[in-house]
């Protein structure tokens, strides 16, 4: 699909569907004038502070700052990105999105791919359901599952045999290369095609937004591979989705948090038993990928996994990730020879929170683990190498920025109690392992720019001005098509928020800000125009406030142009030794006649030109 073509697809799917019942079908709208308020559904408050404006198509909250149009909304509310909201919005307004290809040999698009995955699902149930179901059920009911809980998740059964999928497909027009494609056949040595799952229960593994895009089934004979994954496709990696995530999505909201588990049927119990935020890897172990996942729903991760050898490595791995990542990670256990599908039937969801509160944070777990794979005691040798090796990994963590500056000294504390140090010296110590680790990069975490906190200066003010104002009132350009150059601007967004709309305005034609916020299809791009434009709404008199921006910047212009002036006059003072230089007296004129402006500081300049500078 071409640039052209997709905007073209997107205006269609924007002018077919109104942002207000859009956003009207997840909150309450009261009618306020033109427009609409509501409770904020991006943040808690008691005074509706959220707007919806028909006539603009947008949405601004004025609590939490979240604004944009009908995409951007769905993209803050589902936690997609722009081609995610897009499909979505394309299905509501019931308009076909183009195939999208999956990859560059011109196979099934991802909608056939989902298609395919769907009916699969359905069969799969049927199968359940129907007379060959009979010990997969009682293979779920011996798990305790309900069959309102199965039926929910969408349980389903392959059938033992090598065909039986492919013999149903061939007669419902799914072609091989789509089922290949799909991961729901596998071709053998001999060129013949296969079923990928036989006499498996089978559950359907869901995106965030709920499609079907794999596969996990679990063995009801004696096939040694005892769970089985749809393998990698276009739609599904299986480090980077997790099962029950487009359900625990909404209650982690709520509730402040997810719980991760091992798998499939603990997850389903815990949903079970009202405990809706829980997830479950795909029987890989954690990886930034889904830490990534998690991030865009809840900053607090409970690890759950079993409590033998091979549940307390992958939680160590998972900790690890989930701590570089940036979450605020603790582990939990269940008791010993159990996993969650079996203790929470046995004790009840009571005693499953009271398990989740007893949980450990990271930093006492991460010195658990590794005084226990040093063997270390109380005193001793082994001791000292595990305390070692547990604070390299500590200051790795804290040089990257993984426990920052204000948490270091509460983590500083909570070491010095587990190790029985005194604080000073862990501090002293972690500070020396952190200059040797400061350059290499934890995983998970790419070096960033340095931040710099500084003070907006005029020029800056004035530019925003200019682009709030237009925001409002593209009709004023003309007056400062001269002076506005957002290339002037220090913000790197800004900055392009700036080009788009200086080029938009210089076309002559009509600004629709939901139009213009979509060019972006970014939600902090729409942020900060809606800001602008909130902020240039409340301007007076627009014309007098362009005439003041313009002002500010010639003078700062001329400010600019006086200093550079003055730093040539010392530059070749310096040059000539100190002495005066041939056409000194033409620029010391020059450089009067701008200090004579009212902006113009000639003592600074003086300083400047007369005093040597610092080194630097």
């Amino acid at each position: 699909m071409t640039t052209s073509d997709r905007e073209i697809l997107t205006r269609q799917i924007r002018d077919a569907l109104d942002i207000a019942d859009v956003i009207g079908s997840y909150v309450t709208l009261r009618r306020a004038g033109a427009g609409y308020k509501a409770l904020c559904p991006f943040h808690e408050e008691k005074t509706p502070s959220f707007t919806v404006h028909p006539g603009r198509q947008t949405f601004k909250c004025f609590g939490c700052g979240a604004g944009g149009d009908v995409f951007t909304f769905i993209q803050l509310k589902e936690k997609v990105d722009f081609v995610e909201a897009r499909r979505m919005l394309a299905d509501r307004a019931g308009i076909s999105i183009e195939r999208e290809s999956g990859g560059t040999g011109g196979g099934p698009g991802k909608r056939e791919l989902l298609a395919a995955q769907a009916w699969a699902a359905e069969l799969f149930a049927r199968h359940l359901a129907g007379p060959e179901g009979k010990d997969a059920r009682a293979y779920v009911a011996r798990r305790e599952l309900t069959a309102e809980c199965a039926g929910s998740f969408g349980l389903g059964l392959a059938l033992d045999r090598y065909d039986a999928l492919l013999e149903a497909a061939r007669k419902a027009r799914f072609s091989e290369e789509l089922l290949l494609a799909a991961g729901l056949v596998k071709r053998s040595g001999r060129g013949t095609l296969y079923d990928t799952f036989r006499n498996r229960l089978m559950f359907p593994i869901r995106d965030v937004t709920g499609r079907i895009v794999a596969f996990g089934g679990r063995a009801l004979g004696e096939d040694p591979a005892k769970y089985l994954n749809t393998p990698a496709t276009v739609l599904f990696d299986k480090s980077s989705h997790l099962f029950g995530i487009d359900r625990a999505k909404h209650a982690a909201a709520k509730v402040g948090r997810i719980i991760v588990v091992e798998g499939y049927t603990d997850c389903m119990m815990a949903h079970q038993h009202g405990f809706t935020e829980t997830v479950a890897t795909l029987g890989t172990a954690m990886t930034d990928a889904h830490a990534g996942l998690l991030k865009r729903f809840t900053d607090r991760v409970i690890l759950l996994f079993d409590s033998d050898e091979a549940g307390q490595k992958a939680a160590d791995r998972a900790v690890s990730v989930a701590l570089t990542s940036g979450l605020d990670v603790s582990l939990a256990r269940v008791p010993e020879g159990k996993d969650p599908c079996d203790f929470l039937p046995a004790a009840g969801p009571e005693a499953f929170e009271s398990l989740l509160k007893a949980a450990i944070g990271a930093i006492e777990f991460k010195w658990q683990h590794v005084a226990n794979a040093y063997g270390a005691g109380p005193t001793g040798p082994s001791r000292r190498r595990a305390i070692e090796a547990y604070l390299q990994e500590l200051a790795d963590w804290v040089g990257q920025g993984v426990v920052d500056p204000i948490q270091k000294g509460f983590v500083v504390n909570q070491v010095s109690k587990l190790l029985s140090v005194p604080a000073e010296q862990v501090s002293r110590y972690l500070r020396g392992l952190e200059k040797r680790s400061r350059h290499v990069p934890a995983r998970g975490l790419q070096p960033g720019p340095a931040v710099a906190v500084r003070r907006v200066g005029a020029a800056q003010h004035a530019l925003r001005q200019i682009m709030e104002v237009l925001l409002n009132a593209p009709e004023e350009y003309p007056k400062v098509a001269a002076s506005f150059d957002p290339n002037g601007l220090e913000d790197e967004l800004l900055v392009r928020i700036g080009q788009a709309l200086r080029t938009a305005l210089e076309g002559g034609g009509p600004l629709r800000l939901d139009e213009f916020i979509g060019r972006f299809e970014n939600a902090e791009a729409a942020r900060i125009v809606t800001d602008l434009q909130a902020a240039g709404e409340r301007y007076e008199d627009p014309g007098a406030v362009l005439l003041g921006a313009i002002e500010c910047l010639e003078r700062c212009a001329g400010a600019r142009e006086a200093m550079a002036l003055a730093d040539r006059i010392r530059q070749q003072r310096a040059a000539a030794g100190g002495g005066t230089f041939a056409g000194e007296d033409e620029q010391l004129i020059a450089l009067a006649r701008r200090a004579r402006q009212s902006h113009f500081a000639p003592a600074r300049v003086r300083r400047q030109i007369w005093q040597t500078p610092p080194e630097r």
